[in-house]
């Protein structure tokens, strides 16, 4: 059984929460939290909400299980957030000392996966920590990772959504970790990992597709195995820890051609390197942002337009 409300089909049976895709009791949050923060941004925050649409509301929802009253404390804590830290315009944030830190942090988004969704990349075993700290800072680079989770927001998922023809808003990861550097696990660099995750967590929820750790140790797969007893269900289903043997699985989801050689795959992205340049169908708009080398150039960038879909039984 279904009917159509406020151009949604809502199921009498849940389903996953995702727009085009909410039962009855989803919808009646989904009205009492959209009316509730539009009052809120008038008469409380003085807060434009103009920038988020309905596919962001519902990332809030579905990360707080549709709960009223605990999708409005992290919607409350995300919008003080932005208005303390500057948000609305981080994407103007200079890096200048990108280059040099990516060297002893290999990190990126690289082409798009089999369902179009892009590949974030984080080469974690290479990390070199303390060198990396002699080239910027934990203050300039948690910064940098919200610039960074702004354009992955803005301009990423949107460029996607637009090269796919559906909308895009999750990633794949994979977080490589070849050389298993020991100072990995040094009480700094776990407060730094921690601090870095609870930004995605608490601001920029449900943005995970499927994550792939690669190069794990035997003594890392089975902790897992114990560690995820204790975890959500859904969030599990999203984590994947393999050895070395790991590219029949990898290229189950993504073309050899967009997969790095490094990681079994055929892409060399000549001539910087996979890593090193704009590689997706957000490169075109990535490339004319502001230069971080250049203090004067702060001209807020073009950005591709949001994903408008119009809902039917058949849009997912």
């Amino acid at each position: 059984y279904q009917r159509r409300v406020h151009g949604i089909y809502c199921m009498e049976k849940a389903i996953d929460g995702y727009w085009g895709k909410l039962n009855l009791e989803q919808q009646k949050v989904y009205d009492r939290f959209v009316t509730t923060v539009d009052k809120l941004s008038k008469e409380e925050w003085k807060y434009d909400l103009s920038r988020f649409d309905h596919y962001d509301y519902l990332r809030f929802l579905r990360a707080r299980k549709f709960n009223f009253e605990k999708t409005m404390e992290m919607f409350t804590k995300f919008i003080k957030w932005r208005i303390d830290f500057g948000v609305d315009n981080i994407i103007l944030y200079k890096f200048p000392e990108l280059p040099k830190v990516k060297e002893v942090y290999p990190r990126g988004y690289h082409k798009t996966d089999k369902l179009g969704r892009p590949i974030y990349i984080e080469r974690l075993g290479m990390v070199k920590l303390e060198e990396l700290f002699k080239r910027t800072t934990k203050e300039r680079l948690i910064k940098f990772y919200v610039r960074e989770y702004e354009k992955l927001w803005l301009v990423v998922h949107q460029s996607s959504s637009i090269a796919a023809g559906r909308k895009i808003e999750t990633n794949l990861n994979i977080i490589d970790l070849t050389g298993g550097s020991s100072s990995l696990m040094a009480p700094s660099t776990y407060k730094f990992a921690k601090l870095a995750s609870s930004i995605c967590q608490d601001y920029y929820p449900e943005m995970l597709g499927l994550m792939f750790f690669v190069n794990t140790s035997w003594l890392l797969r089975a902790a897992w195995v114990v560690v995820k007893g204790f975890m959500d269900a859904k969030t599990v289903s999203k984590i994947k820890l393999l050895g070395s043997s790991y590219k029949a699985e990898l290229l189950e989801h993504i073309a050899e051609e967009n997969l790095p050689s490094f990681l079994g795959g055929k892409c060399e992205c000549k001539p910087n390197g996979c890593l090193k340049q704009h590689c997706g169908p957000w490169a075109e708009w990535v490339q004319n942002f502001p230069s971080d080398t250049n203090p004067e150039d702060n001209t807020y960038p073009k950005l591709p337009p949001k994903w408008k879909q119009s809902i039917t039984l058949s849009s997912y």
